[in-house]
């Protein structure tokens, strides 16, 4: 007779559990003769550890995890796809460009990029004025002819392109506006589409054509006419740089040009530029502006309020956002940084890293706070406006995906800053975002590292530079 021993500790009946531990491992193709030493609550002693383990790996996660948001870095980014449907070329037919006298600097006809808007969203519509500086004098127009900021022709222009930012249609990247109808308008007469000459000007053999008024104002015709925007249900027109300059200089003209009833809404990135002295005290940027106006005539494009309220040798000042502003009458909101690299480098002429240049800091750090006072004058102008004005060491912060998504100030990215904004999740009057003051790298999420502004300073070397 064979006894069934119970081993009271433990409550294991060792003669069923040895029957089923071999027939367990004859399943497995083990050796059922082979012994199992079974151990019984005595393995529980190996927890603790794997607990406290466990633990120590959840802090120091826990630790990496607020080190990284503190650089403004994101442990878990998925690089998506910056687009799912690239933009489409679109040239304005050759007809209407003659009837309208509507030309790039070299004669080509004005251009656009668009991708449909999708679902619910098929009538909204974002117009973005592109930017790309000014040419200065007749031979920087003259070069610029030659690419695709002063020309339409293949050779310059791609049939399909990328767009990052609130142009994206990823909706990672831009969930509130990727599945908007999108028009790009091209660049071309080096004026922030505000040249007005009427007629051609001959330089070394080419003839230019000064048309940009002419360009944004058949453009914006031809999407209400043929485009489909006609049947809009709500339009932004953004701009970057120049092209943000472009919005403050002519959003409320292009609200004339629409059918009545559309709301018409501005997005102004980067296009908050100062008429400011460089650090040897020379207004290099006002004059150089000066020529621009002079040379594209584009006090007849102008906004009219401003000019009449101009004595004449002052009307140049309604070129510049600085002060044409008080004149916007649309809801708008401005995005800027306070450290615009493009004016460091252009108009304060700074050309060195603070800590390669320390006796340049203070000429930095006063034209930071010049800015700062003029961003304020242009929040108390309305309460409709909105404003997002980070200290990070950028220029466009809106049409490219990395700080899009990545800076922040006063707890909100300029993705959610200006979605808050327009979509009104906000109360009136609270989206005004003005970041710290207390040193030029006080927002973690910005990058002043001496790496990332050799990189960022590569394209400016490269730009032209206006030549007195």
């Amino acid at each position: 007779m064979v006894h069934k021993m119970r081993d009271l500790d433990q409550g294991y009946d060792y003669e069923v559990l040895n029957k089923k531990t071999k027939a367990l491992r004859k399943h497995r193709f083990l050796d059922p003769d082979v012994d199992i030493k079974v151990k019984g609550k005595r393995g529980h002693r190996y927890c603790w550890p794997v607990i406290g383990l466990l633990i120590i790996a959840w802090i120091l996660f826990l630790l990496l995890w607020l080190y990284t948001r503190s650089k403004g870095i994101h442990m878990f980014a998925v690089t998506h796809v910056k687009t799912y449907n690239p933009v489409t070329l679109v040239r304005i037919p050759a007809e209407l460009a003659n009837k309208n006298g509507a030309f790039c600097l070299d004669g080509t006809v004005p251009s656009y990029y668009f991708r449909k808007g999708k679902d619910r969203s098929q009538r909204s519509w974002v117009v973005h004025l592109e930017g790309g500086g000014w040419c200065w004098d007749l031979a920087d127009c003259y070069n610029r002819s030659f690419s695709a900021l002063g020309s339409s022709a293949a050779q310059y222009l791609p049939p399909h392109r990328e767009l990052q930012g609130i142009l994206s249609d990823c909706p990672h990247v831009n969930p509130d506006f990727h599945d908007w109808n999108v028009a790009h308008v091209n660049y071309c007469d080096g004026a922030a589409f505000s040249g007005n000459v009427p007629y051609p000007v001959d330089y070394t053999n080419q003839t230019l054509y000064f048309r940009g008024a002419l360009v944004l104002n058949l453009v914006i015709n031809f999407l209400v006419q043929s485009g489909g925007m006609g049947d809009a249900d709500r339009i932004i027109l953004s701009g970057g740089s120049a092209g943000a300059s472009a919005v403050v200089l002519h959003i409320d003209h292009i609200k004339t040009l629409l059918p009545d009833g559309i709301p018409l809404h501005g997005l102004v990135d980067a296009g908050l530029f100062l008429d400011a002295k460089n650090m040897t005290n020379f207004d290099h940027f006002r004059i150089c502006t000066q020529r621009v106006y002079n040379i594209q005539q584009v006090w007849g494009s102008l906004n009219e309020a401003c000019v009449k309220d101009q004595p004449q040798d002052m009307r140049w000042k309604c070129f510049f956002s600085e002060y044409a502003y008080k004149y916007v009458q649309s809801p708008t909101f401005y995005m800027n940084t306070a450290y615009d690299r493009w004016q460091l480098w252009f108009i304060l002429e700074m050309h060195c890293h603070p800590t390669e240049c320390p006796e340049q800091l203070s000429f930095m750090m006063d034209f930071h706070q010049k800015f700062i006072n003029f961003a304020k004058e242009v929040r108390n102008q309305s309460e409709k406006n909105g404003m997002f004005i980070s200290s990070c060491y950028d220029h466009s912060q809106a049409y490219d995906d990395e700080p899009y998504q990545r800076y922040i100030v006063d707890g909100k990215t300029p993705q959610q800053a200006f979605g808050d904004w327009y979509f009104e999740r906000v109360p009136e009057g609270s989206s005004f975002y003005f970041d710290c003051e207390d040193s030029y790298d006080c927002n973690p999420t910005c990058d002043w590292s001496l790496e990332f502004y050799k990189n960022s300073t590569k394209r400016l070397k490269a730009s032209n530079k206006c030549v007195l």
